[in-house]
């Protein structure tokens, strides 16, 4: 048995580390381009698959040693080759992974208030990818990634989520997703650990270089006028060269910018009530289904476009000796996103008018709106960069594994502006709001003169101090070490034994400061003269929403803005606010054994992990008559202690079948903003003090996870798997924004303490089932036809202990069902396939008093896309790609109040998608 190298190092400070991963950033860039200048026009490439590494599940980018390493890993194991990335029209790593079973992705993080709006909401959506990564029913925060093994910082302001869609499809030779954990694995995934792996020189026989282009278009911002055109490239090499090809070099850089455009609906909060309530705009009368008793309010229509560029290289320096091998591997990511979004609005929430029934409850509506036009700018800047330095080296029966890392992380909204116009009370809607619905759109009724009104530039006057600008920025720094101690028994039982040791620090840091009321143009200046417009859009929704909508320079915007937001000095209290900073250590060891049992491997194993983190927030105190106190920065510190026992057992009846059972301890750490949220403590008047904070007794969620399955991989294709899962977690947490549970607390001079608490047990339990057969042996043609799917079935249920909702609910982020189903074609250079998606209904977010409860919940409904792909492999190394996404112009995003509910919707539209793509390998 052997090990891959993989490992960390102590924290060496924050600037140095700084200026090495700039350096690291040129210096990749660079080498990549001198290496190709010097790479001669040699044959196609080669790959090595001698000396496969068991444990990392290396497969060399060909599905059939994909299937052959998933059937010999020690625990359930997915793994996604370059070829099958880089063969369906994906635009990240995200969309490919949902290919996978037991993998459900989401364009948003779904967290709380903290990251809607403008950084992760619906705004997110509309940029038209995923971002996020769940495992069987567990969101990204339950995960652990790696980078080559290297554990990858988390740059989320709010989460322990990483936003994976700002890696694209290219420079990866495998993604390994391991849905069960030994010994040597990090114990904080109780979902999973995926692990992206890129070439090393190491792996190909003879020289390779490679070019990779991709062109593409997108069907909704060329329906509007707009740019939709997208653009990928790519180069890479790989070379042995010393004595005997002793040393090998890989390197890969690439380029990639995207236009998007979608349509969007959304609501906001206040913006709905119960349509027949226990007084005006009351409460849900006894014995009225709550989702069924819902009414609209306000009417948000909208239409965001934007610009994504992602740049990146990698890099690797491996030398492999008789008994020593020796490697450098790093690599840069980094996304920008420039997003305009731009909304018609009817707002008629402040305009109450419900009609007392016979039986003395209210019959509500509004019988009057607001014509609001709203302009903000959504950027965003994400990287994610790594740097490993290790080794292996081998004496005798002792094999010893060392690694040492460091890895950055960001995910910023740099720039955030916006602007709001609004007709005066002469100009409004002037009648009730009504709406009905149409293909799940609500659609306001509008008289002619109403619509006009709408659709009149001229009579929307900008908003008295709308003027808004915030900068936000969150990173994290991570660096450590791990050393692996393994030794060969070779007996009849005990064939090895294994342990190691490994130590992670890691920094963590956000800031997000505010300046609102700017006030950019005189009053009374309308929309129709703001030069920040370029043009109109005959629709903002075509075919649904037929309002006129000025677009215009968010450029331009962002600067008005900035400039304004120099003429105002923000207070302490405002400056500092969202500010906080955090530590996190993390040391652990582990022992495992391998035993032979008869015809059964079993490897029982135990882990102990000490995490200590101490984390710095800003107490903003307000005294009686509202002025500011005495605040300041405070801080406070949680340490957390668990011992991580295992059992892998499999048996294998020939080489191309296994039959697993496993059993294990794994736990999460609670999220950095419920352990540190800002302070924020009122003086009454009665000299009592109201708290509201993060919790730093927070218990973290520990859980016992089952696994069992059946796999079969055959030489010629046909694979074949069937598992079951169970996790049965306890002191769930839960997801409540900033809105934090209120309690009284019995403590002399304090009324009462808000922050988060640990909800009660949970559970989520699963099959998964995949398979895929080519019929090779049909006559001619016939034998490159073949079938391929998986199916993930899922259940969860958690007791969140709070008396604002109901017990028993679903998870977050767990939905009911996923599936894949393909037909495809293999035979001659040709590859072609026609590919469905689907994702079952999924809770997003939990509501809570008469406005939530189970049946009030916020639910992502159910999402399904068709794709297509032909390509062909011409023998000259030429292979070109078409490829479609998005075939039936699904929704790529629809969430509602209530699960069958559809009337308060956030819908997003955006379109077909068509790529074209060539690669040269010489």
């Amino acid at each position: 048995m052997t090990r891959s190298p993989i490992g960390r190092i102590n924290n060496p400070g924050a600037e140095p580390l700084a200026r090495a991963r700039g350096l690291w950033r040129t210096g990749s860039a660079v080498g990549a381009l001198l290496l190709a200048a010097l790479g001669p026009v040699v044959h196609a490439a080669d790959l090595d698959d001698g000396g496969a590494d068991v444990s990392a599940v290396v497969v060399n980018g060909k599905r059939s040693a994909s299937a052959a390493q998933q059937v010999e890993a020690i625990g359930a194991t997915s793994v996604l080759s370059a070829d099958q990335i880089q063969r369906n029209p994906d635009q990240n790593v995200v969309d490919a992974l949902a290919r996978l079973p037991g993998v459900s992705v989401s364009p948003t993080d779904n967290m709380g208030s903290p990251s809607q709006g403008n950084h992760h909401g619906v705004d997110a959506a509309g940029r038209g990818e995923g971002s996020f990564v769940s495992l069987r029913g567990l969101n990204g925060a339950y995960n652990v990634n790696l980078l080559n093994g290297v554990n990858a910082a988390q740059g989320m302001p709010y989460s322990r989520q990483i936003e994976l869609s700002l890696l694209p499809p290219v420079g990866l030779d495998r993604i390994v997703v391991s849905k069960t954990s030994t010994a040597d694995m990090d114990g904080d995934a109780i979902g999973g650990t995926i692990d992206f792996r890129t070439p090393t020189g190491l792996d190909f026989k003879e020289p390779m270089t490679r070019i990779y282009v991709q062109a593409g278009l997108a069907q909704l911002p060329l329906r509007y006028g707009l740019k939709g055109g997208s653009g990928l490239a790519q180069a890479e090499l790989a070379r042995r060269f010393g004595a005997d090809n002793r040393f090998g070099i890989y390197a890969t850089a690439y380029y990639g910018r995207r236009n998007f455009a979608s349509t969007m609906q959304d609501y906001q909060a206040g913006q709905w009530e119960h349509a027949i309530s226990e007084g005006e705009q009351g409460s849900n009368p006894a014995g009225f289904d709550k989702s069924d008793n819902l009414l609209l309010t306000s009417l948000n229509a909208q239409f965001t476009r934007g610009q994504q560029k992602r740049y990146g290289a990698i890099a690797s320096l491996d030398w492999e000796g008789e008994q020593t091998m020796l490697y450098a591997r790093g690599s840069f990511a980094r996304s920008t996103i420039d997003q305009e979004i731009f909304q018609k609005s009817i707002q008629a929430d402040g305009y109450s008018a419900g009609v007392q029934r016979p039986d003395g409850l209210y019959q509500n509506a509004e019988d009057d709106g607001e014509y609001h036009y709203w302009f903000e700018t959504s950027p965003e800047v994400s990287e994610l960069d790594s740097f490993q330095l290790g080794g292996q080296s081998k004496f005798g029966k002792l094999t010893v594994d060392y690694n040492a890392f460091y890895s950055w992380g960001e995910n910023s909204a740099p720039d955030h502006a916006e602007i709001t116009y609004q007709t005066d009370a002469d100009h409004d809607l002037n009648g009730p709001f009504t709406v009905t619905y149409r293909d799940r759109y609500p659609i306001p009724q509008l008289t002619p003169a109403q619509l006009a009104r709408l659709n009149d530039s001229s009579l929307f006057l900008v908003g008295e101090d709308s003027g808004e600008f915030t900068r936000s920025h969150s990173e994290q720094r991570k660096a450590g070490g791990k050393v692996d101690f393994h030794y060969d028994f070779d007996r009849d039982v005990l064939r090895d034994v294994a342990f190691g040791a490994k130590y992670v620090e890691s920094r963590r840091e956000t800031t997000s400061r505010d300046y609102s009321g700017l006030n950019p143009y005189p009053a009374g200046s309308t929309l129709a003269d703001s030069p920040l417009i370029d043009r109109t859009l005959g629709q903002t929704v075509k075919g649904v929403y037929p309002y006129a909508l000025p677009i215009g320079d968010g450029a331009a915007l962002t600067d008005l803005m900035a400039r304004l937001s120099k003429t105002q000095t923000l207070s302490a209290d405002d400056f500092n606010k969202n500010t906080m900073s955090g530590t996190e250590k993390v040391s652990s060891v582990y022992v495992l054994a391998n035993l032979k049992l008869g015809g059964v491997e079993v490897q029982p194993g135990l882990r102990y992990e000490h995490t200590d983190i101490h984390d710095t927030f800003w107490n903003q105190v307000t005294n009686p008559d509202d002025s500011a106190g005495a605040s300041a920065f405070a801080s406070n510190q949680t340490k957390y202690d668990f011992v991580l026992p295992s059992v892998h057992a499999n048996y294998r009846p020939d080489a191309e079948t296994v039959v697993r059972a496993s059993i294990w301890r794994s736990y999460v750490r609670p999220a950095f903003f419920q352990l540190a949220g800002g302070r924020r403590t009122t003086l009454n008047a009665d000299g009592s003090i109201d708290i509201t904070e993060g919790n730093p007794n927070l218990k973290a969620i520990s859980a016992v996870n089952y696994d069992v399955s059946y796999e079969h991989a055959a030489p010629e294709g046909t694979q074949f798997m069937v598992g079951l899962f169970l996790k049965d977690m306890s002191d769930y947490l839960y997801d409540r924004g900033t809105n934090y549970r209120a309690q009284t607390v019995a403590q002399t001079g304090v009324s009462s303490i808000s922050r988060p608490e640990n909800g009660g047990a949970a559970r989520v339990y699963g099959l998964e089932m995949s398979a895929r057969r080519q019929f090779a042996e049909l006559p001619g043609w016939w034998g490159g036809l073949g079938v391929s799917g998986n199916l993930t079935l899922q259940r969860s249920k958690v007791d969140l202990k709070d008396p604002d909702t109901d017990s028993d609910m679903p998870m977050q982020g767990s939905p009911d069902l996923l599936y894949n189903a393909s037909l495809f074609y293999e035979r001659d250079g040709v590859s072609a396939a026609l590919s469905y998606r689907y994702g079952g209904p999924t809770l997003v977010s939990y509501r809570f008093g008469d406005y939530g409860g189970v049946d009030l919940n916020e639910w992502q409904r159910s999402t399904r896309t068709l794709d297509a792909s032909v390509a062909y492999q011409f023998r000259s190394g030429l292979k070109l790609t078409l490829s479609a996404s998005n075939l039936l112009n699904d929704y790529g995003y629809y969430r509602t109040v209530g699960r069958d509910s559809g009337t308060i919707p956030q819908l997003v539209s955006s379109g077909r998608n068509a790529f074209l793509s060539a690669a040269y390998s010489f």
